[in-house]
């Protein structure tokens, strides 16, 4: 029940309301790796910002992992970014060095510039074909606007796509 007395949906109810935190959902299954293990010095080094990444499962279904502002999805599928609450933005890579396979294994489902709710659909990918071709499937998931981010929690082990919490953020 929320506060106003009215029944609202798990997953709108975990984000707003009387509570402060963002939570981001996993935006795919899998198991949660931290960002210094990824293979790739500019996510390992923190440069775009912080966050963890996702090994996903074989599913391959990427959802938003917030209710938000689609502001990028790149028309190779491999990477998109939502702007949230309080102006938080939210890098998704699939794999690394995926811009390479010019969208080849990945399936566009929403269309940038629209508004999204956590859980939406955004990216199917086939994981064969992209672990066949990029270096690495991990998945990157950055805080983009860590300027706006004032710590962050994040998940350990397995987490599943749209109903676990991926990172529990407390804006600045």
């Amino acid at each position: 029940m929320a506060p106003d007395g009215g029944i609202h949906s798990e997953v709108t109810r975990m984000f707003w309301f009387g509570k402060k935190n963002l939570k981001l959902l996993a935006p795919l299954s899998g198991r949660v790796v931290p960002l210094e293990e990824v293979p790739d010095k500019v996510f390992a080094g923190k440069m775009l910002g912080d966050g963890v990444a996702i090994d996903p499962d074989d599913d391959g279904l990427v959802v938003a992992p917030c209710d938000g502002d689609l502001v990028a999805l790149f028309p190779t599928g491999h990477a998109f970014g939502i702007r949230g609450h309080k102006g938080i933005e939210v890098l998704v890579h699939i794999g690394i060095e995926t811009v390479a396979l010019e969208g080849e294994g990945f399936t566009l489902i929403a269309k940038a510039g629209s508004k999204v709710k956590a859980g939406d659909p955004i990216v199917r990918f086939d994981k064969a074909i992209v672990a066949a071709k990029a270096p690495s499937i991990l998945t990157p998931v950055i805080i983009t606007t860590g300027d706006r981010v004032k710590s962050f929690k994040a998940a350990s082990g397995t987490v599943r796509a749209g109903k676990d919490v991926l990172l529990d953020i407390e804006p600045a």
